[in-house]
């Protein structure tokens, strides 16, 4: 399967809210327990369910978040993501990526490796992008 990674360099469809991977009341519990754990992130769990800012139809759900500013952007600059963005890391991204990154400080090597597939690595966007970055041969930043 091919990764699906969105504008800002998550991976949807590691991502435990994407519709492929959110089936049942108890996988948005899930989401929930996890995002208010790691992010402190309150949401309820019946909220929880994306299609991915790539897809053209959200299907009513709360997610992607619809004033999101950085989907707007790599789409007005006709990009696929921001990796690709002559500004990369700008302001907006910096301050989501530094959000993970803060995360995974706080909890990495005290969590287990289930926990960090589930509610780390899907936005871990910095290495995700420089991922990108390296394989397209651009500057790698950070």
């Amino acid at each position: 399967m091919t990764e699906m990674i969105a504008r800002c360099g998550f991976t949807c469809d590691a991502c435990m809210a994407f519709t492929d991977n959110n089936h049942t009341a108890a996988d948005q519990a899930l989401v929930a327990e996890g995002w208010a754990r790691y992010y402190d992130v309150v949401v309820p769990p019946e909220k929880i369910r994306c299609n991915g800012c790539l897809a053209q139809d959200r299907g009513g759900y709360a997610y992607p978040d619809p004033n999101c500013p950085i989907a707007p952007c790599v789409t007005a600059k006709g990009l696929d993501t921001c990796a690709e963005c002559a500004d990369y890391p700008c302001e907006k991204l910096e301050a989501r990526m530094r959000a993970c990154d803060e995360v995974k400080a706080r909890f990495l090597g005290t969590i287990s490796c289930e926990e960090l597939e589930r509610f780390i690595m899907p936005y871990d966007a910095r290495t995700i992008l420089n991922r990108i970055r390296k394989d397209k041969g651009l500057q790698h930043v950070r």
